[in-house]
């Protein structure tokens, strides 16, 4: 299933890119409506990938309305429109579009309400190893002496993760004050890593969980969940769920967001407000 999603999310957004090409050149040739409709329901997927590339948000909604309404409302249009015109091509593609976009929202953004039997609050984590990019080890013993804030992202081809962590980037300083260690923690390639630790240039432990033992052992790990063709670029085909744990200076989990969802994260004001309960204690 986890491999269907990869092969889908690939083909989805280069179905969208060339059939917006094809539509917008079928459009200036036959003056048609209804091409020019399902032109535009094309466009609209395309814009909203390149917002999440481009626009940089570290989260959406999970039903996305201000994307997913004007979908539904081109859809009826095209296949009113074609029927007007006998234009069946528009109407075949607009309906791939919709079933893309419903597939897209539905099906491939959620991981299906899996749980985690490993991460219970109030108990230590599961031992683990996680590397510097330098290779240097770090395990759970080295992240007891300070409450722990550990987002696990999926690599740097995830838009939603970089600016996630840009988003955590920015408050470091607060998260300084409060004696707050942060580890941010993918299972990409060391290079890759160690580009994105250079990018933002912060104070925070950016770590590599080699093989997805950390994320296996954790109950995160997501198979299959890397877009079919990025390997080429030296990523693995299985990645992690996007997930938050906060320990306290003991080791103990006091609080985790395993999202159903990768695009639906928690804002960082509610790690703030977790270390800030946790200080008053």
């Amino acid at each position: 299933m986890q491999k269907l999603k990869s092969l889908f999310i690939s083909g989805y957004c280069t179905y969208l890119s060339l059939v917006s090409v094809f539509l917008l050149y079928s459009y200036f040739s036959s003056d048609s409506k209804a091409i020019l409709l399902a032109a535009i329901l094309h466009i609209i997927g395309v814009s909203f990938f390149g917002h999440l590339f481009l626009g940089e948000p570290a989260r959406t909604s999970a039903l996305l309305p201000k994307w997913t309404i004007p979908t539904i409302i081109l859809g009826v249009s095209v296949g009113y429109q074609g029927f007007l015109e006998g234009n069946s091509l528009a109407i075949g593609l607009a309906a791939i579009a919709w079933l893309g976009w419903s597939l897209y929202l539905f099906w491939y953004s959620n991981f299906g309400g899996k749980k985690s039997e490993s991460l219970k609050i109030g108990h230590p984590l599961p031992d683990f190893t996680l590397y510097t990019p330098s290779g240097e080890p770090v395990t759970r013993s080295d992240l007891s002496e300070k409450p722990t804030l550990m987002i696990f992202y999926r690599g740097n081809w995830c838009p939603l993760c970089v600016a996630q962590v840009k988003e955590i980037s920015n408050l470091y300083r607060e998260l300084n004050e409060m004696g707050v260690d942060v580890c941010l923690i993918s299972p990409q390639p060391e290079e890759n890593t160690q580009a994105l630790a250079d990018r933002f240039n912060v104070p925070f432990k950016f770590l590599v969980d080699s093989k997805l033992k950390t994320a296996e052992a954790f109950g995160i790990k997501a198979e299959g969940g890397t877009p079919t063709g990025l390997e080429a670029l030296g990523y693995d085909s299985d990645t992690v769920r996007p997930t938050v744990l906060i320990t306290d200076k003991e080791g103990k989990l006091v609080y985790s967001d395993l999202t159903d969802n990768y695009r639906v994260r928690p804002e960082p004001e509610e790690f703030i407000r977790v270390f800030k309960s946790m200080a008053s204690v």
